[in-house]
C-alpha cells in the first residue's frame, strides 16, 4: 500500500504540522505495539485507551507519521522526529474512515456488505466460502465489523481482489450508516432484525432503522437480499430502487429450502429451490437457524456467477465456529451443544428448540446464562426464555447470572417440575451438578451472552474436570 502525505490531507481535511506533502506511507497502524516502518499511526482513542499516549513510541519503532487530533498537539513534543509527517485533524476515527473510503475508491471491485441481529459471521463466510471456490476475495477477519476493523480491513484491499466480503456490526446508533457510507457496497443483505442491543437502541424499531441504514446508503443500482421470512427486513426493502433477490423457507422466494430434516449430530439437510431446480443440501451444521444463512449465501454465489456445484460444495463442507452450535461428543455418551459465544432471545429461542429437536430418545439439559444489553426489555425477555424451555418440554434447566430467578420461576409457573430448575452460582457449580446429572444418550445445551463466559462449563464438561 502506497498512500501519500497529500492524499491523506485531501480526503481528512487535515493540517500538515510537519513532515512534507509529497512524502508517502506505506500502510496504516492503530496500534503502537505492531506499527511497521513507514506506516501512518492513528492515534485513536476510546474509553479505556488513548492512542496519543503511544504517538512518540510509533516514530520510535520508525512510523512514517502520526495522525493525532487537534486538541491533542499541545501535549506531544516531537523533538528529534522533524523529518516525519505529523498530522491533525478535528476526529482521528472519523479521518480512518475516510482514508479508507477513499482508498475503496481507488478500486471498482464490487463489494457485499452484510449486517443483521444473528448470524453475521457465519453468513459473510458462507458467502467467502463460495465465492472463494472461484474468485481471490478480501473479507472482514475475525470480528473486526466496527468503525475500526471495517477501515483497517478495506485499506488492506489490492488490484488482486476481485470481490469483497464485509461484516458490519453496531454497538451504536449511526454506526451502520457510517459504515455503508465508508464502504459504498455494491450489494447489500440485512439478515435479520431480532432483540439485541436494545439497551442503546431504545426499542426493536429504532433497531430496524439503524440496521436499514445499510440498504438507504448503498448504491442505488445495486443489489439487496431480503429475508422473506423477516417482515422487518421486508420492510425495509420496499423502498430501495436496484435489483432484488429474495430468500426464505416459510414465504415463497427467488432462493427457497424445504423438507428440512434434522438428523442430530450428523447435521441438516434440505430441498434447496433455486430458479425452478431442486437440488439436495447435505449441511454438516446442526439446525435449522443456520438455513437462512446457507440460502443467503448461495444467492450472492450466483449473482457472482459461481456455478452451483461448486457453491453447493463449500457449503456442504462447512464446520460450525468454535462456541456457535458446536456439537461435542462427552465421554459418556452425552452429546454437548456449545452455543456459548452469545446470546440474545431470538438466539436462545432458536438453540432451545434445535436441543429439542436433537435429542431424540435422550434428555434435553438447557444450561443458560443472562442475555445482557436488553435495557427494559431485560425482565421480559428472561421470563420469555422460561416459558419456552418449559412448552419445549426440555427436562433439565440450570441458569447462572442476575437473571436466573426470573427465568427459573417462569419456567416452573408455566409447569416445569421445581426439581428439574436450579440456578446455580458459578461456572464450577453448574460443571459438579451436570457431571453427576448427565446420562448416555443426553443432549446438553450451553448458551449464555459472551460476558457470562459459559465456555468454562463447555471445557470443564469436554476436560471432565471441574
Amino acid at each position: 500500500m502506497i498512500l501519500t502525505i497529500d492524499e491523506v490531507l485531501k480526503v481528512t481535511g487535515g493540517k500538515l504540522l510537519q513532515g512534507k506533502g509529497d512524502s508517502f506511507f506505506q500502510g496504516i497502524s492503530t496500534d503502537s505495539r505492531t506499527v511497521a516502518e513507514g506506516e501512518l499511526f492513528v492515534a485513536l482513542k476510546g474509553p479505556r485507551f488513548d492512542g496519543h499516549h503511544f504517538a512518540l513510541e510509533a516514530l520510535r519503532k520508525k512510523a512514517g507519521g502520526v495522525l493525532i487530533e487537534e486538541g491533542k498537539v499541545g501535549g506531544i513534543r516531537w523533538n528529534g522526529y522533524r523529518s516525519r509527517a505529523v498530522i491533525a485533524v478535528e476526529d482521528t476515527l472519523s479521518a480512518l474512515g475516510n482514508i479508507a473510503q477513499g482508498w475503496r475508491r481507488k478500486y471498482d471491485t464490487p463489494l457485499v456488505a452484510l449486517t443483521g441481529s444473528n448470524g453475521k459471521t457465519t453468513t459473510k463466510e458462507m458467502i467467502a466460502a463460495c465465492l472463494e471456490t472461484t474468485f481471490p476475495i478480501l473479507k472482514t477477519k475475525g470480528n473486526l465489523n466496527n468503525l475500526i476493523g471495517v477501515p483497517l480491513t478495506l485499506l488492506t484491499l489490492t488490484e488482486k481482489e476481485r470481490i469483497v466480503v464485509l461484516e458490519m456490526g453496531m454497538n451504536v446508533p449511526g454506526e451502520i450508516g457510517r459504515l455503508a457510507q465508508i464502504a459504498e457496497p455494491d450489494v447489500g443483505l440485512i439478515t435479520n432484525i431480532q432483540t439485541v442491543h436494545l439497551e442503546g437502541m431504545g426499542s426493536l424499531e429504532r433497531l430496524q432503522g439503524e440496521k436499514g441504514e445499510l440498504f438507504r446508503r448503498m448504491r442505488r443500482d445495486g443489489t439487496i437480499l431480503v429475508n422473506q421470512d423477516d417482515p422487518r427486513v421486508v420492510d425495509l426493502s420496499r423502498d430501495y430502487p436496484g435489483q432484488k433477490i429474495t430468500f426464505g423457507t416459510e414465504h415463497p422466494a427467488d432462493v427457497m429450502a424445504k423438507e428440512i430434516r434434522l438428523h442430530g449430530a450428523e447435521g441438516t439437510s434440505f430441498t434447496l429451490v433455486l430458479e425452478g431446480e431442486a437440488l439436495e443440501i447435505h449441511l454438516r451444521l446442526l439446525g435449522r437457524h443456520f438455513i437462512p444463512n446457507v440460502l443467503s449465501a448461495m444467492a450472492v454465489a450466483c449473482l457472482f456467477g459461481v456455478e452451483v456445484d461448486r457453491a453447493k460444495e463449500a457449503l456442504e463442507n462447512f464446520h460450525p465456529f468454535p462456541m456457535r452450535m458446536e456439537v461435542i461428543p462427552l465421554k459418556g455418551g452425552g452429546t454437548l451443544i456449545n452455543d456459548a459465544y452469545n446470546a440474545n432471545p431470538h438466539s436462545t429461542g432458536l438453540a432451545l428448540e434445535t436441543l429439542a429437536e436433537a435429542k431424540g430418545m435422550g434428555r434435553a439439559i438447557a444450561v443458560l446464562g443472562d442475555m445482557l444489553e436488553l435495557g427494559s426489555f431485560t425482565n421480559e425477555a428472561h421470563e420469555q426464555i422460561g416459558r419456552k424451555v418449559c412448552d419445549l418440554s426440555i427436562d433439565f434447566l440450570l441458569v447462572m447470572g442476575d437473571e436466573a430467578p426470573i427465568v427459573v420461576e417462569s419456567a416452573i409457573r408455566r409447569g416445569l417440575p421445581i426439581e428439574r430448575a436450579r440456578i446455580v452460582e458459578s461456572h464450577s457449580e453448574a460443571i459438579f451438578l451436570l457431571r453427576q446429572m448427565i446420562q448416555s444418550g443426553d443432549w446438553i445445551l450451553v448458551k449464555g451472552s459472551r460476558r457470562m463466559a459459559m465456555e468454562k462449563i463447555v471445557k470443564g464438561l469436554a476436560e471432565g474436570r471441574v
